[in-house]
């Protein structure tokens, strides 16, 4: 039998010892297969040329060897990686937050790396060694580790137990720990252990936002104080002025002469009732925004709001054009603050008349609601708008055609101040809308705000 014939047969049983069942050697499947390619090519080469034979075989057995040991090394690797004291030692020291166990009267047992390079120390024995009293120590606040101690003794543990401490270098940084008491089997308290995480920047954070409320809420007293008082100085003299102008105007104490006078009366009048009412839309428009606007409802009569409502309009705008009304006479008392309502109804009068040219119509409309509340529509012929800018003119201050030439006056409250007393009311404002035909502006209140039962409020 020559040398290719016996290392085929050798080959073959190498390859049946791999099989379910039998003795393999270490590192498996891998090695055996090596084995037998191993021998297949000695098996070659010395068919090749006897003489390299034995060098062959001796290449061949250091290979094997070496697999066998290195399969060796890597299973006692996995043993120690995975075993349970070398994986807790490697967690706590690479642990992505401060973990420490301390002794109840103030000493570190065991820190790990990312507590100490917390703190500002070195290393985990360099803080160990130096920071020996927590108490006098860490904690800025005296007394801070007395009420760490309390909470333990009461509930064996803390949680978010935030404190200002001193690092290494003399700096101060905030932390929150979480730990738990460990006791003994009589309960006594033998150490405690826990996490740290340096919470300095949401801390700092909250300061900045707690000193800007604090900030806005004094800028907001003081824009409260300053528009009191301008309440008072503003209205005062305007009240003088549009009351001495209707005296001169209607000729009260007498005739006025030359009559050219009481035209200019009218003038002051109009224009002393203007800027009273942009007085008020500037207070009430801050009062809205700060939310002190307090409404007082009573039992009120639509008729007689809308009533006042459109004398005012015409009042307040100089335009005395009718206004049509239609006011369904089934529609009961409502349950509303009769200034507040009553102010709403004017400014969608006055809007109407301000926004509809000569020759137009406005026309306002009282009925009962699909849901059972009342529905209030002003309606005009007038310029109208485009409907993605109804969005806008809800908005404070908020100008439709804001250039300096625009044709209408007003500073753009009307209908904010309008959409937020009726939201107040339970109710809201629907603004329907078309260029060049006009605006239907609807108020919409809860059956709620309707006194079904009039005899029941006296």
């Amino acid at each position: 039998m020559n040398f290719r014939t016996k290392f085929r047969l050798i080959g073959r049983s190498l390859t049946r010892a791999g099989a379910p069942g039998t003795a393999r050697l270490p590192g498996g499947g891998y090695v055996l297969s090596g084995f037998a390619f191993g021998l297949i090519v000695a098996a070659a080469f010395a068919t090749f040329d006897e003489r390299y034979f034995f060098a062959g075989m001796a290449i061949l057995i250091a290979v094997i060897l070496a697999v066998v040991l290195l399969a060796r090394f890597a299973e006692h690797t996995d043993v120690v990686i995975l075993n349970p004291e070398v994986g807790y030692r490697t967690f706590f020291q690479d642990a992505v937050e401060g973990i420490f166990r301390t002794t109840p009267s103030g000493r570190y047992l065991a820190v790990n790396k990312t507590l100490a390079r917390m703190y500002g120390y070195p290393s985990p024995d360099a803080m160990k060694d130096t920071l020996t009293d927590i108490a006098a120590q860490l904690y800025v606040a005296p007394g801070r580790r007395d009420e760490f101690k309390a909470i333990m003794a009461e509930h064996d543990k803390v949680t978010d137990f935030v404190s200002e401490i001193r690092r290494s270098d003399g700096s101060t940084i905030w932390i929150s720990e979480n730990a738990r008491a460990i006791r003994d089997w009589a309960g006594r308290i033998v150490c405690y252990e826990g996490t740290v995480e340096d919470v300095t920047k949401k801390i700092e954070a909250e300061n900045v936002m707690r000193c800007a409320l604090k900030t806005a809420e004094t800028a907001n007293r003081a824009k409260n104080a300053f528009f009191a008082t301008m309440n008072h100085e503003l209205r005062t003299p305007l009240n003088a002025i549009i009351g001495f102008s209707e005296i001169i105007e209607k000729e009260i104490l007498g005739a006025v002469n030359p009559p050219q006078y009481r035209t200019y009366a009218t003038d002051i009048r109009v224009s002393g009732v203007r800027l009273l009412a942009i007085v008020n839309d500037i207070l009430d428009a801050s009062r809205l925004e700060g939310g002190t606007v307090k409404l007082n409802p009573e039992p009120v009569t639509i008729g007689v709001l809308v009533r006042d409502a459109i004398a005012a309009a015409h009042t307040f705008t100089g335009d005395m054009r009718p206004v049509a009304v239609s006011i369904d006479p089934a529609m009961p008392e409502l349950f509303v603050d009769p200034y507040r309502f009553r102010q709403c109804i004017v400014k969608l009068v006055s809007n109407a008349l301000k926004f509809t040219p000569e020759g137009g119509t406005i026309s306002l409309r009282v009925r009962h609601a699909c849901d059972g509340g009342m529905a209030l529509t002003v309606e005009d012929t007038g310029i109208g708008m485009e409907a993605d800018k109804i969005a806008a003119a809800f908005e404070m201050f908020s100008q439709i055609d804001n250039s300096l030439s625009r044709r209408f006056g007003g500073i753009g409250l009307g209908l904010s101040i309008t959409k937020a007393l009726v939201e107040m009311h339970g109710g809201r404002l629907v603004i329907e809308s078309t260029v060049g035909r006009g605006t239907a502006a609807t108020i919409r209140l809860p059956k709620d705000r309707l006194m079904r039962d009039k005899a029941a409020v006296a």
